[in-house]
């Protein structure tokens, strides 16, 4: 008679990985009904359940004594008090009216944390620094897929008075910032970030580690603002339309791209990259940000003064 097909037998650790995920899985689920609450899409909402992951994401955040911290978007708290506890005082940014209210019940007698109803993409974050004696402030946060963007661009737009922020984000968005030139991630968004911050990759988090799971991996990154960029340009604006110009063609060379973005003709633009030795052939996918920035600087020596566009 046939042997019976032998069951893999579990080990001690996957045993209890899985026992933690769910236990951490339940609390949140718990804390929400008690609330009469429940995970909302258009918010991008996965909770962390994962106490382990997130005492790395607080350790990461290297926060000390003196420090401001903000904490964008803190859901059921699973980091806050973590933060809190490590520095002066922590400013916690909830746009979800029912996830503030029971951020108000659960943070009660912990004076040194603040908690804001309403949207960090408006959040003037001078202004907080200042109310705070801050310098600089440290950002933290596991931000909505769908806002990651935005949330970078804010950050840039007041990148004076932000020393760092660490973040969770969809693992393949931090492969695209990470990428280097000539390869398929390479982008627009990659020389975006560059020239604002230094990114720094800290670890993988994987989608089992939040509640409801998410269908993808996310990644922790650390961005360190710049307080000059790398490049120097005389017009910003012009910089990034060249870059976005020559992404948006993406596998057509420099002297198609950039005559649309330029609004230049076909002679000028081959004079154009020969001035600073960038091959008319080349795709734009191939140049890095030095390479653009001459392209850009070569650009505005073309223009009047009047031409000129503001950052």
């Amino acid at each position: 008679m046939p042997r019976a097909s032998r069951v893999p037998r579990v080990s001690p650790y996957v045993r209890q990985r899985a026992a933690v995920e769910a236990t951490g899985a339940r609390r949140v689920k718990d804390l929400l009904a008690v609330h009469g609450l429940s995970p909302r899409r258009r918010f991008g909402q996965n909770f962390l359940v994962r106490e382990d992951i997130a005492e790395r994401i607080i350790e990461h955040s290297r926060l000390d004594a003196d420090d401001v911290a903000v904490e964008i978007g803190p859901g059921t708290g699973a980091i806050t008090l973590g933060l809190a506890r490590r520095a002066r005082h922590l400013v916690a940014i909830e746009l979800d009216r029912g996830l503030a209210a029971l951020l108000r019940e659960e943070l009660s007698g912990f004076p040194r944390v603040e908690l804001i109803e309403g949207d960090f993409l408006e959040t003037d974050l001078a202004a907080l620094a200042a109310r705070h004696g801050a310098a600089k402030l440290a950002v933290v946060g596991n931000i909505p897929y769908n806002i990651t963007t935005p949330i970078l661009e804010r950050l840039f737009e007041q990148r004076a008075v932000v020393r760092s922020a660490v973040l969770l984000v969809q693992k393949e968005y931090a492969e695209r910032l990470g990428a280097e030139a000539g390869t398929p991630a390479y982008g627009s968004l990659t020389l975006f970030a560059r020239y604002h911050a230094l990114m720094e990759p800290l670890m993988l988090v994987k989608a089992s580690a939040f509640w409801p799971r998410p269908e993808v991996d996310s990644m922790l990154v650390r961005f360190l603002l710049r307080e000059h960029p790398p490049v120097d340009v005389p017009d910003e604006a012009l910089l990034f339309r060249i870059i976005r110009g020559s992404f948006h063609m993406r596998r057509k060379q420099l002297i198609n791209t950039l005559e649309e973005a330029l609004g230049l003709d076909k002679a000028s633009i081959d004079r154009l990259c020969r001035q600073v030795r960038v091959d008319p052939q080349r795709r734009g996918e191939t140049l890095t940000l030095e390479e653009f920035a001459k392209l850009s600087r070569a650009a505005a020596e073309r223009r009047s003064p009047d031409d000129v566009e503001s950052p």
